[in-house]
């Protein structure tokens, strides 16, 4: 079968199409690849059970393995970012969301652009939408945020499709009565948390300076809501990641620590990325990916020690790299599909009703530059932001097997490619991987992983981190404990006015 290889610690790595891996030492690989090695040789068994030499029952397992990995394309998209406002009250030292301060107007979702979203939204032929919410900071258009739910869950009522939603967010700005609402409201929650208070703190800037403080309190009135509603405090928890600025490369121990501390049992290290604001603070906070590497595998090492002594814990990159080794499951992560999930996977939305491929689109958008704006709500239905130009040329570039420096590496069945990154980076949609960072880092991580993979132990550690637990439970709409005295502040909803008639159909 056709196998691709890489050369990692002194051993070969093969992999084929379908993700099996296998090691050889140098010599039977070279006669493999000679064409000498023969049945009977001790590691042809290996072969032939990790679905590498040919024969049709292995053709059509593989065949039928790599149909389920690659489900995602024959659903649309099914993760829809709604940008509810650029204000936002802090000033992030490494923010790329082309924030504007708290009180400056014009920068809000109306209710009538949130209408025409909408419509697009449910034009997705996709069974399950998630649509997130994000900023600035979205809680401060917290009106369009309750309409959109509302009217959300009034739009799929009865019928098969599930509509699921989640909030992304500093916490600061809640109040009581609006956590107690998204709590009923099934609405997840996911908040940064980059460490240790003084670290936090000195990234992620508020008036008063203690966003950790502000941030820690609201996760505490989430968790007390939760409880009271005698939820499954393992399914029902806000979210944290963290953010990576160069302040952070020297403490990665005391980071996982901190999350450790806050009950937390999974960790998401990302990496700064140049999108939006980036390139301006970028000179300040970057560095480069051997310098994210060394950080990335110091916070693993201790997050895998911290495993042996019985602390649940896992990094959120590598259980999503794991789950592409050792299972068949694909945890639909648009960076990691091969073509990428841009468009036909996620789709973002400005406040202002323009539509870009993927946020990380709409944020080159606010460096100036429209190349990955698809249209515009208040002029185009599902069906003409689906079929612009710019859809294709994203899917035509990120497909991995196609592309030069990806067709032929061993981990093209786990890994996957960003054009928006590659076209800011290197000023083309397709990669040169030679030069990239972020194809030095996935390298650099999936190096690691199957490195620790061939430890004895290591692979159970690993599988658990791939089990992934169902929260739909948590995030299903329930009838409010008490009546919210705030709940009938909120401004009425204007009638929402349809978008075209081919787009409704579509």
């Amino acid at each position: 079968m056709p196998v691709r290889w890489r050369e990692v610690g002194g051993r070969v790595l093969l992999t084929n199409d379908a993700g099996d891996y296998l090691w050889l030492d140098r010599a039977p690989f070279e006669a493999l690849a000679a064409g000498t090695l023969k049945p009977g040789h001790p590691v042809w068994a290996e072969l032939a059970r990790s679905n590498m030499l040919h024969d049709p029952e292995t053709e059509a397992r593989v065949v039928e393995r790599i149909r389920r990995r690659s489900g995602h394309l024959q659903v649309g998209p099914t993760l829809h970012i709604v940008v509810l406002t650029l204000r936002c009250n802090h000033a992030c030292t490494y923010c790329h969301a082309s924030r504007q301060p708290e009180k400056r107007a014009g920068f809000d979702m109306s209710l009538d652009t949130a209408a025409r979203v909408l419509d697009v939204i449910l034009a997705s032929p996709a069974p399950d939408l998630t649509i997130e919410f994000q900023g600035g900071e979205p809680a401060l258009n917290f009106p369009v945020l309750r309409w959109f739910v509302e009217e959300g869950r009034r739009r799929v009522a009865g019928g098969s499709r599930r509509l699921w939603f989640s909030l992304v967010s500093n916490l600061s700005t809640l109040t009581p009565a609006q956590i107690e609402w998204l709590v009923d409201q099934g609405v997840a929650v996911c908040t940064s948390i980059d460490g240790p208070a003084e670290l936090h703190d000195r990234h992620r800037r508020i008036a008063g300076g203690d966003s950790h403080r502000r941030t820690r309190a609201a996760m505490a009135r989430f968790d007390a809501a939760y409880r009271r509603r005698r939820l499954d405090p393992s399914l029902a928890y806000v979210n944290a990641l963290v953010t990576v600025s160069r302040g952070s490369l020297a403490q990665p121990e005391a980071i996982v620590d901190e999350y450790v501390r806050m009950g937390q049992k999974v960790i998401h290290l990302r990496p700064l990325n140049p999108f939006g604001m980036g390139r301006k603070i970028w000179a300040r906070e970057g560095y480069t990916a051997e310098e994210f590497l060394r950080f990335w595998t110091r916070a693993l090492d201790h997050i895998i020690e911290l495993n042996r002594q019985g602390v649940e814990m896992a990094e959120k990159m590598a259980s999503l790299l794991l789950t592409r080794i050792l299972t068949d499951d694909n945890p639909n992560y648009a960076d990691l599909r091969s073509p990428c999930g841009a468009a036909i996977g996620q789709l973002a939305y400005n406040h202002d009703g323009r539509v870009y491929t993927c946020d990380e689109g709409r944020m080159v958008g606010a460096m100036g530059d429209d190349l990955f704006c698809i249209g515009d709500v208040h002029r185009h239905g599902y069906a003409e932001l689906i079929a612009h130009p710019t859809v294709g040329s994203l899917c035509v570039s990120s497909c991995l097997e196609c592309l030069p420096g990806c067709a032929d590496c061993a981990y093209a069945p786990y890994c996957g490619v960003c054009p928006v990154y590659n076209y800011i980076e290197q000023g083309d949609l397709v990669a040169r991987p030679a030069t990239n960072d972020r194809c030095k880092m996935m390298l650099g991580m999936l190096d690691y992983l199957f490195q620790r993979l061939a430890e004895p132990g290591l692979p159970d550690l690993f599988r658990r981190w791939t089990e992934v637990r169902d929260r739909s439970s948590v995030f299903e709409p329930r009838r409010p404990r008490r009546p919210s005295p705030r709940a009938k502040a909120r401004p009425a909803a204007a009638p929402p006015r349809r978008a075209k008639k081919g787009a409704r159909r579509a």
